[in-house]
């Protein structure tokens, strides 16, 4: 059924999984062409940003957009973005403090950014953690951003390799102490959880 495959594609992800992820959501775009999955997500962090901005179009925007703006170096589009929808539209809270925090950062407010990051409840939203992660790093707190990433591996997000190692936001961790056994840590994680879904998928028949 189209709407397993679409949420295997956020079940993927969230494993480190993108090309499988990816694969997921062409599967159930083949088998509805007017179903929806979270791909966009994954695309931003295969460092694909124009390709999540398309994707992500058509539909009820806050932050992911804004986000892949700022990662291409257009600052000015994000922040527009952001701005039009936080005055017109009422967000969650913590919606609202990832929209707020990016919009914060790229204002230069980067006191603001931290204070609404420290404050925000992300205890049920391990990938809203990771990027927390990212503007963290961007804002060159490598301690704050490194124990976001391993929050939200422990909360059940497990950052694709290839992103802690392109992320334009994440290249500032390369410099911390963790950031080896991080790294290190993920590729074993990804690689068993990709072995195993490879001999799911392979019994089943059903992922082609």
């Amino acid at each position: 059924e189209p709407e397993s495959f679409s949420s295997l594609v956020q079940v993927l992800r969230f494993r480190g999984l993108l090309q499988e992820s990816v694969a997921a959501h062409r599967r159930a775009v083949e088998l509805d062409p007017a179903v929806s999955t979270s791909v966009a997500h994954t695309f931003f962090l295969a460092g694909q940003y124009k390709t999540a901005i398309e994707a992500y179009s058509g539909r009820s925007g806050y932050y992911l957009d804004a986000a892949a703006w700022a990662a291409l170096g257009d600052g000015k589009q994000a922040i527009a973005l952001l701005r039009e929808r936080l005055s017109s539209t009422s967000f969650s809270k913590l919606i609202t403090a990832l929209m707020a925090s990016l919009l914060a950062i790229l204002e230069g407010k980067t006191d603001e950014a931290e204070s609404i990051m420290d404050e925000a409840d992300t205890s049920r939203e391990p990938e809203i953690l990771f990027y927390f992660a990212r503007h963290y790093g961007y804002m060159g707190l490598l301690d704050s951003s490194i124990k976001a990433l391993e929050r939200a591996a422990r909360s059940g997000f497990t950052c694709a390799p290839d992103t802690l190692k392109s992320d334009p936001w994440l290249l500032p961790l390369r410099k911390h102490r963790e950031f080896g056994p991080l790294l290190s840590n993920t590729d074993a994680v990804v690689g068993k959880a990709r072995s195993s879904f490879m001999e799911s998928a392979a019994s089943s028949k059903s992922f082609c």
